[in-house]
């Protein structure tokens, strides 16, 4: 569980992890060089949680430090602010090993978080198991995402896989997922309602809309080297690639950022038909600047 600044949500979190029966836990918190009250907090809970304290280094770091840290061959990753539902743990690992699965994945309770310490219970959310089924490599390179709270990761998958991507401060665990499917991971769905995940009004992608642009650049490039390693690309995955180079290209125009034209030139190196915005808008971008581009295809937009 790596822990920045949570001082008003990790106390309950780790309150709902050690509510956990039925199973031997190893709770590894990493207080990420929080400036806060949180490492005072997690504290109070040890022995039975261990606490590791670092300097900031982001999230994906803080999680890596976890790994090296643990034992156990069943691995949950928590945000500081999830809450696990009673008995899921040991339920997850009672389906994975049933099913002699890597990967054992819940539904979860998205709750909006006022900042206050008031819940709103929104919605049940569960991933895209029938193209999860299909094909996992493509799902969750495009859309099959569960929040890290509701996946049960084996710890051979985790070390295959090699660690989260200090590289993605912001979509670190959609990656994460996509690297266990490309190693090979087998999937189980573990069929109960197993976390709750807060919806927070100043989450990292929402207080940092470039970072979150140049995240989803930088992790479709990643995925193209990673299917390229293996000989050339089939239509298939060229035409997925498209679409996700396409879709950084948007958000990486909308933030008026020079990388959208990295954005485009790589989709335009798959040999296939681009989308009408990537044929038309960086010649304008180019010609009068991106943020006037931006401005005048927002006017035409609202026409």
């Amino acid at each position: 569980m790596p822990c920045y600044n949570a001082e008003r949500t990790i106390a309950e979190t780790l309150d709902s992890t050690l509510a956990q029966k039925g199973i031997s836990l190893e709770i590894v918190v990493v207080d990420d060089g929080s400036t806060d009250n949180s490492l005072a907090i997690v504290r109070r809970y040890e022995p039975r949680v261990r606490v590791i304290s670092c300097q900031n280094r982001g999230v994906s770091a803080a999680r890596n430090t976890g790994i090296t840290a643990t034992k156990s061959q069943w691995i949950v990753f928590l945000d500081a602010d999830d809450l696990l539902e009673t008995d899921t743990l040991v339920r997850r690992v009672t389906v994975a090993k049933k099913a002699q699965a890597d990967v054992a994945i819940t539904d979860w309770l998205e709750v909006i978080d006022d900042g206050f310490g008031n819940l709103t219970e929104r919605c049940r959310r569960t991933i895209d198991w029938a193209a999860l089924e299909t094909d996992a490599e493509l799902a969750t390179a495009v859309h099959a995402w569960a929040t890290t709270a509701a996946i049960l990761y084996s710890r051979r998958i985790v070390e295959r896989v090699g660690g989260f991507r200090p590289e993605l401060p912001i979509i670190q665990d959609a990656r994460f997922l996509f690297d266990a499917a490309f190693h090979g991971a087998r999937f189980a769905r573990a069929d109960h309602m197993g976390a709750r995940y807060r919806v927070l009004a100043d989450s990292l992608s929402r207080r940092s809309p470039e970072r979150f642009a140049q995240d989803l650049f930088t992790n479709s490039i990643g995925i193209e080297e990673m299917w390229s390693s293996r000989g050339s690309l089939d239509y298939v995955h060229r035409k997925t690639l498209l679409g996700l180079h396409y879709a950084a290209g948007r958000s990486l125009f909308r933030e008026r950022l020079p990388s959208y034209f990295d954005a485009v030139a790589a989709q335009r190196r798959l040999g296939l038909p681009l989308p009408l915005h990537s044929l038309i808008t960086p010649f304008l971008a180019r010609n009068i600047g991106i943020k006037w581009t931006h401005f005048l295809l927002s006017l035409f937009s609202r026409s």
